[in-house]
């Protein structure tokens, strides 16, 4: 191949990336993601908690189908670690080493009030499928292209990123009445929103069961009410998210050294593996 090939080449592929579209881009990232079989990464999270941000550092394996996920905090409490599963009946379970007194193994309900303390989510919603699912219900109407804008690439860590911010200008806080069978889980599913953002919204409200049938509760009209996302342009993943509402950041995740799709030994995911604490 000529030098002068080479160039042309180089300009044309340059401005065929330059070239596309914020939907494009988001369609890509769907399309890769959804390949996704697994990960190891370390991520760093950040969530509003009662108008204080709690920022977690965790080292985190994740297993897409069948669901598993082991999860080692490296800050603030350094060593606990958190392992979710299948077992033979098919019931996913919570197994807990705070690595600190009582020194032994806790097994905890992941949707108890202990798992759920100070997290917007779910210990199942690690990985990539929520907020994917949740982009795709905010962009589902005719005017995506309008709330979805790609803004200027970055350099994120060494690496060249898509800058993709979506704006929803309908965004605001609504009334909702509950309905018979519903707790917050529930109507933040159907709805896709957050449930702690529920939570948050009604001081009266305690925990995710604590409402009642026709009782009136405040919620979010949608997730955000806008979002940047960091595309890796290598793998098309989303490895900075940002979530802002009407106070402002509501939430960041950060996936770092991320390695996709790795082979895990047939017990990474028990208790037994050798390189875990349990």
């Amino acid at each position: 191949m000529s030098r002068l090939f080479k160039t042309i080449f180089l300009i044309f592929v340059s401005n065929a990336v330059a070239s596309q579209s914020a939907l494009e881009i988001i369609e890509l990232m769907y399309r890769d993601a959804s390949k996704i079989e697994g990960f190891i990464a370390e991520i760093n999270k950040v969530e509003r908690i009662e108008d204080e941000y709690i920022i977690q550092l965790s080292t985190v394996k994740l297993n897409r189908a069948p669901y598993k996920v082991y999860i080692k905090q490296i800050a603030p409490k350094q060593g606990v670690e958190i392992l979710v599963h299948q077992n033979d009946d098919d019931n996913k379970k919570a197994i807990i080493n705070l690595n600190s007194f009582p020194w032994i193994n806790l097994y905890l309900d992941p949707y108890g009030s202990l798992m759920r303390r100070n997290q917007h989510h779910l210990v199942f919603d690690s990985g990539f499928d929520l907020m994917i699912k949740i982009l795709k219900h905010e962009l589902k109407d005719h005017s995506s292209d309008e709330k979805l804008i790609r803004r200027q690439d970055v350099i994120w860590k060494g690496e060249k990123m898509y800058h993709l911010e979506l704006i929803n200008n309908n965004y605001k806080i609504i009334s909702y009445v509950v309905k018979p069978n519903e707790n917050v889980d529930i109507i933040a599913n159907k709805l896709n929103i957050n449930a702690y953002s529920i939570i948050e919204l009604n001081k009266n409200i305690d925990g995710y069961n604590d409402i009642e049938v026709g009782q009136e509760i405040k919620i979010p009209s949608n997730y955000a009410k806008s979002m940047d996302l960091f595309i890796d342009q290598k793998t098309n993943i989303p490895l900075v998210i940002k979530v802002f509402d009407d106070k402002g950041l509501y939430e960041k995740y950060e996936y770092n050294s991320i390695i996709l799709n790795p082979i895990f030994a047939p017990n990474e995911f028990l208790e037994n593996f050798e390189a875990y604490n349990f």
